[in-house]
């Protein structure tokens, strides 16, 4: 659960928030403040930077519209979707993973930023979180949750933060503003078991999404869980309140948002996913790939297919979508 020591109307970072974003930033040292920094620049050269300029060159109709991005199972990963959608107000993560205690109770020392090193190695090098082994290394660190991580990127694109506030005492949920102090970014994170039977119209995030505007929905890495019947509710909220859909294969079947009516643009190249989850059936999906004409390789992997020449994203929105309308 998040505590934090002072009052909810004077949450300013601490100086241990402070200096992790400085050590994150830092471009020289030793030791685990040095990987950190250095495991943030291959992430941007590799992955941030090619999905920024494809995100330019191919969303730019959406992104002067997209206000709030929605990203069930994405954990504690935000350089995707701010690299792909950096005007957004809101950035929605949710997560099985706590938010956990921060600054940790020995104060921010070289076993902490040991654990926040290898907990985003995979990540950074990767592009995904590996999610069995995030709640053991968050457990064995002693970070407990993912704030940390979260204020690691938010520092690694350079942007200042401003506040850190409980979403609401269910210690299930945090706010962190930044970026400019004028009009703050806010990204909000849910732990949250979006399965049918544990995910109640009385959750925080249920909450906090009826009372919000319609969304653009970001799915990667999400283990196929889209594809399985007790997800039903979260298939048929991304239905009515998503006006924009980018995800890798491992999110709502081609087949589904084929039957939706969708208008659907395929990138990259797609022929299957890595051997773990064959048994999804994904040949429609492969099929329409290989029905399109010659489709330009991503500049960039993402998700599990992390090779740029073998990974593919499936841009869609509903018919009735206007560019001239907000969502």
């Amino acid at each position: 659960m998040y505590q934090p020591e002072c009052s909810q109307a004077d949450l300013e970072p601490r100086d241990t928030l402070l200096h992790l974003q400085d050590l994150v930033r830092a471009p020289s040292g030793r030791g685990p403040a040095a990987e950190i920094h250095s495991l943030f620049a291959r992430f941007k050269s590799r992955f941030g930077e090619p999905a920024a300029l494809w995100a330019q060159r191919n969303l730019a109709a959406h992104r002067t519209t997209v206000k709030t991005i929605f990203y069930p199972f994405g954990g504690p990963d935000l350089l995707f979707p701010f690299h792909l959608f950096p005007q957004a107000h809101e950035y929605i993560l949710v997560g099985a993973e706590p938010c956990g205690p921060w600054p940790p109770a020995g104060g921010l020392d070289g076993l902490a930023l040991a654990g926040i090193a290898d907990i985003l190695r995979h990540y950074l090098d990767s592009s995904y979180f590996v999610t069995k082994d995030l709640r053991a290394q968050l457990t064995s660190s002693g970070i407990g949750g993912v704030l940390p991580l979260l204020i690691a990127q938010i520092a690694h694109a350079g942007l200042p933060l401003h506040r850190i506030d409980p979403v609401d005492g269910s210690g299930t949920a945090i706010r962190i503003l930044f970026g400019d102090r004028a009009a703050p970014t806010r990204l909000t994170y849910f732990q949250q078991d979006l399965r049918d039977e544990h995910w109640s119209r009385e959750a925080p995030l249920s909450r906090h999404l009826e009372a919000g505007d319609r969304f653009a929905t970001f799915v990667k890495s999400a283990s196929y869980l889209l594809h399985e019947a007790p997800f039903e509710r979260l298939r048929r909220l991304l239905r009515e309140r998503t006006d924009l859909l980018v995800q890798d294969p491992s999110g709502i079947p081609y087949s589904l948002l084929s039957a939706w009516g969708w208008h659907i643009e395929l990138h990259g190249r797609f022929v299957a996913d890595i051997p773990v989850f064959a048994k999804y059936d994904q040949s429609d999906l492969a099929a329409a790939y290989g029905d399109s004409d010659e489709l330009p390789a991503l500049p960039f992997g993402i998700g599990y297919l992390n090779d740029a020449d073998t990974a593919g994203l499936i841009v869609a929105a509903p018919q009735s979508w206007d560019p001239s309308c907000g969502s």
